[in-house]
């Protein structure tokens, strides 16, 4: 089984690699002979991001990885490889705003014309405020002979679209399971003993400059980041006996390397306390996620920070920057937290708010067995009519 995995590969956040190496060990347990070729936007950085990521592979699969890289913006080399493969996959990452959807869109359209299987694999749907990008979307989906979604609300929103357009979907082919970085997180937590008692009294702490994308309104950017340096000013004041890192999600200029912002938060607002750093030398995926595992308490933002913290510590809060109950962390927290333990350990911050309470406790959140268990199956399921 040879598969084209296409997204946002080359501009990898530590998101897109637990994304990738979930997707990867999803395939791994249904099919065990695979070879991927991976289609990267800027091969230099997706290999470098390989080469650190090469142990976690090992753990997860248990056998050497079989992944061959290519320029995926290069049509030429595209086609070659859509035409040497079985099936062609769009892997993890929202189908939203960016012009590199029509790149996915062409993949789809060659391998459908080539016979070759198309699946959307573990995406989200949005934001999706652009009309071009909307129908994007659409033709896509209309290409894809299986669509596995990565929460309820991006099925809603499909749907949504869908009859906006007046297009009939064929919803037998939906299916809506975790998010792929879910597998990866759960995986490594499981295969790796460690004591909760050997906590390092750190607060780990992952923020982002709001990224327009995420709202209509094109005034929320101002507000919304005074909220987060009110923020970090009660996390510190409040925190004097502890040490607070700032640790980046993403360590690229391009997709916004969170350092940049991150030292300016630091060197703008925090110059006076001496208990709060910035995580400046990149980290791998692997040693992220023990940052996470380390921590005594973890606050996230960036989406992906919110998914490892979640499973990793479960100690957390959530700052959510997409909007109100139709977002990508809202869709997380729905559909794996039905108990509401996140209920007084979230905030919105397009939302207008007096002051965020943190309520860390002894207390912390367990992803059950049942819900990976479950949402596995349905991968699963979705899987045996393409591999």
């Amino acid at each position: 089984m040879k598969i084209c995995v296409l997204g946002w590969y080359g501009t990898e956040t530590i998101g897109d690699r637990a994304i990738l190496a979930g997707i990867i060990s999803l395939i791994n347990q249904k099919n065990n002979e695979y070879k991927i070729y991976l289609g990267s936007l800027y091969p230099f950085y997706s290999k470098r991001m390989l080469k650190e990521d090469y142990k976690l592979y090992e753990l997860l699969l248990n056998r050497k990885l079989e992944i061959e890289l290519f320029n995926s913006k290069d049509i030429c080399e595209l086609e070659l490889k859509i035409e040497a493969s079985d099936v062609v996959m769009i892997a993890g990452g929202p189908l939203m705003d960016l012009p590199e959807l029509h790149m996915l869109k062409y993949a789809f359209r060659y391998a459908h014309k080539k016979n070759k299987k198309n699946i959307i694999f573990g995406c989200g749907i949005g934001p999706l405020f652009c009309e071009e990008f909307r129908q994007c979307v659409l033709d896509i989906t209309k290409m894809a002979d299986v669509i596995i979604l990565r929460d309820t609300i991006s099925k809603r929103n499909l749907l949504d679209i869908s009859q906006k357009y007046n297009y009939n979907i064929d919803i037998t082919k939906i299916f809506v399971s975790f998010d792929p970085a879910v597998e990866c997180a759960w995986k490594y937590k499981i295969n790796n003993s460690y004591s909760k008692n050997a906590k390092k009294n750190t607060i780990v702490v992952n923020l982002r400059e709001f990224p327009m994308e995420y709202s209509k309104d094109k005034s929320i950017k101002d507000q919304v980041n005074k909220r987060i340096i009110n923020f970090l000013y009660e996390i510190v004041q409040n925190n004097r006996d502890k040490s607070i890192l700032l640790l980046p999600m993403h360590y690229f200029f391009i997709g916004n390397d969170d350092r940049y912002y991150l030292n300016y938060l630091l060197q703008t607002h925090m110059k006076n306390y001496k208990n709060i750093f910035v995580q400046n030398k990149p980290l791998s995926l692997v040693e992220t996620m023990d940052k996470f595992i380390d921590a005594d308490y973890a606050i996230g933002m960036r989406f992906h920070s919110i998914v490892l913290e979640t499973i990793l510590n479960g100690n957390n809060y959530i700052l959510d920057y997409t909007e109100f109950k139709k977002g990508k962390i809202s869709g997380f927290i729905d559909d794996c937290d039905k108990n509401g333990f996140y209920n007084e350990r979230y905030v919105c911050l397009q939302n207008e708010f007096s002051k965020i309470d943190l309520r860390f406790s002894k207390n912390v959140f367990e992803m059950s067995d049942s819900y990976y268990l479950s949402n596995r199956r349905i991968y699963m399921k979705a899987m045996s009519s393409i591999f």
